[in-house]
């Protein structure tokens, strides 16, 4: 196998792999994953975006990776090889690259296609969690009547949704999937993803609930919806102040967005939960949804290392 900087392959080279994973994502998740490739290509061809690929017989593309240096953090975006050790060589060759050699950790959050992704973190001392893909049918069942006291999101609510954010999450390691140190400009980054990014689908305003708390600019609550396809919905973020917990919000706000999805025609609402939160999963349960996937949340300190050197990278 062989390495190379995928900033130096051609368009066409990339063209089977895009396919082959918008296909696994519209099959596995149903999620259209077509804008989100458009920008990573966009990024890719213009020299703004690291990654790497490996090369199988042939020269086919046969595994792949990006990544991004955020305030010392270096985060990979895609983690894809057949098997094991080319997991394995692709972690090894983006420890040694210069984005790495600033970073002080490394955070990933993939879709693996084989379990040779866990196997290969967990061979290389990541720290791995699983986050639960889940997906309900949407009917009549769910159209309900909505709490009077929720409204929909608009553009002014973007600085209480990130103070929101910090309160609901301040001291949870589920957090830095989000925002690794939570700190506000990470929950900011993290606000302006959802509402302007492609990466989740995207944005519905007129779907995201807030509950409004009793003071200005104090927010009880918030659930971020996106469009993942013209049939699928979105939880992306659902997010309560811990001061009105235990109040049944959570569980109000989730009905309004099933809801608005029947009223608009969609077909089915999905979202992602970590195995290890306990009375989420029992909320969605409870509301019908299902497991059909899961993502893979991985991070690890980048100390002092010893590897051996990767293969020769193409210039």
């Amino acid at each position: 196998m062989r390495l190379d900087d995928w900033r130096n392959l051609p368009a066409s080279a990339m063209l089977p792999v895009y396919d082959t994973e918008r296909a696994r994502w519209a099959t596995g998740l149903q999620w259209d994953l077509g804008p989100s490739l458009d920008v990573l290509e966009r990024a890719r061809a213009d020299g703004s975006l690291p990654g790497l690929v490996v090369r199988g017989p042939g020269q086919s593309v046969v595994g792949w990776s990006y990544f991004l240096l955020q305030h010392g953090v270096l985060q990979i975006g895609a983690l894809h090889a057949r098997t094991a050790d080319g997991v394995r060589l692709l972690l090894d060759a983006i420890f040694k690259t210069p984005e790495a050699s600033l970073a002080h950790e490394v955070l990933l959050f993939v879709y693996p296609d084989s379990q040779a992704c866990e196997s290969a973190l967990q061979r290389r001392r990541f720290s791995v969690t699983r986050y639960w893909y889940l997906r309900r049918t949407l009917d009549r069942s769910c159209a309900r009547p909505v709490d009077p006291d929720l409204r929909p999101m608009d553009d002014r609510d973007g600085p209480d949704l990130v103070r929101l954010f910090s309160r609901a999450y301040a001291g949870s390691p589920g957090a830095r999937c989000f925002a690794p140190h939570g700190r506000l400009e990470e929950w900011a980054q993290y606000l302006g993803q959802l509402t302007r990014g492609a990466a989740l689908g995207e944005c519905l305003p007129e779907a995201s609930m807030i509950a409004s708390g009793p003071s200005v600019g104090a927010l009880r609550g918030a659930a971020v919806v996106t469009s993942l396809s013209k049939h699928t919905i979105h939880l992306a973020q659902l997010a309560v102040d811990p001061t009105a917990r235990r109040q049944r919000l959570a569980s109000q706000m989730l009905d309004a967005t099933l809801s608005w999805g029947v009223s608009h025609e969609r077909a089915v609402a999905t979202l992602l939960v970590s195995e290890a939160n306990a009375p989420a999963r029992a909320l969605y349960d409870a509301r019908g949804f299902v497991q059909i996937g899961y993502f893979l949340h991985a991070e690890r300190a980048l100390g002092r290392r010893v590897l051996a050197p990767p293969a020769a990278i193409s210039a």
